[in-house]
């Protein structure tokens, strides 16, 4: 693995840890009596919709179901790079639409009040989705080419 793209990894594999972490400590900290107000911390990154939240400590987390898919699987994205072989662009990028489109229809149709999702559901598709955009970033600078200027 190149070095840009160590440091890529790094800095990428940061995000999800450093907010996942927080969730979890605030909601830790929800439940165990601090004010409910915590949770508008998060309310830059998610709507925080109580009832669109995974449950720990028997405590909504301040970020939905689906963020919490998308952070843990961006995270196993990177983790996935490490141990596939190289994938080409072009089949990387019809993955991501691929994997992206159950969540856009679950999001879409949500949206549209046409019907509920479940947090499982949610989880799932930010996952799927995620992965794929894991990989793909560090496919990216892996495999990155400058392009080669002729002047005649």
């Amino acid at each position: 693995m190149k070095r840009d793209t160590r440091i890529v990894a790094a800095v990428v594999a940061a995000i999800p840890v450093v907010i996942v972490s927080a969730a979890t400590i605030c909601t830790f900290a929800i439940a165990s009596g601090a004010s409910m107000k915590w949770r508008l911390l998060f309310r830059v990154l998610c709507h925080g919709i109580p009832a669109r939240c995974l449950q720990l400590f028997d405590t909504p987390m301040p970020i939905c179901a689906r963020c919490t898919g998308i952070y843990v699987g961006l995270l196993a994205g990177l983790i996935a790079f490490v141990v596939l072989p190289p994938i080409q662009e072009r089949m990387l990028r019809a993955a991501l639409y691929v994997a992206a489109l159950p969540m856009a229809i679950d999001g879409i149709t949500q949206a549209m009040r046409l019907r509920e999702s479940t947090n499982g559901l949610r989880v799932a598709t930010g996952f799927a989705a995620a992965i794929v955009f894991g990989i793909w970033i560090l496919e990216a600078v892996e495999n990155r080419e400058s392009p080669v200027v002729t002047i005649s």
